[in-house]
């Protein structure tokens, strides 16, 4: 099945001199939720559908407790974990600290067999 997408203006951004244009943007997206994708693991593996639940659950409850231990968080072939954050910025050093932090968030870089497979992705207009 393609990847669907419907065409948006975008503006000029901070300079409003700029002229309107327009991009493709994704649309009319699916929703894969976990006992879906617990389903297709059971279809492809010795997995019961449960088993293969279950393992789902246990890595949403372990991933985010390993990155807020300062780990970063590998699953070949799939990708990696991390967090990063913004952070206020001072004149001096000495004004660093732990209140600078802003916005922590989970970030993913796909590993390169997956971004391979994404690479020639059928798209079309929806």
């Amino acid at each position: 099945m393609p990847v669907l997408y419907k065409i948006t203006s975008v503006k000029g951004g901070l300079n409003p001199e700029k002229k309107t244009r327009y991009i493709a943007f994704p649309c009319k997206r699916q929703k894969a939720d976990v006992r879906m994708i617990a389903r297709m693991i059971a279809e492809r593996s010795s997995l019961s559908s449960g088993d293969a639940l279950s393992a789902l659950n246990s890595l949403a409850e372990i991933v985010p407790n390993l990155l807020a231990e300062n780990y970063t968080v590998h699953l070949p072939p799939l990708g990696i974990f991390s967090l990063s954050f913004s952070s206020e910025s001072y004149e001096n050093e000495e004004d660093v600290n732990f209140r600078s932090v802003k916005k922590v968030k989970m970030q993913f870089r796909a590993d390169k067999e997956i971004t391979r497979k994404l690479k020639n992705v059928e798209v079309r207009k929806g």
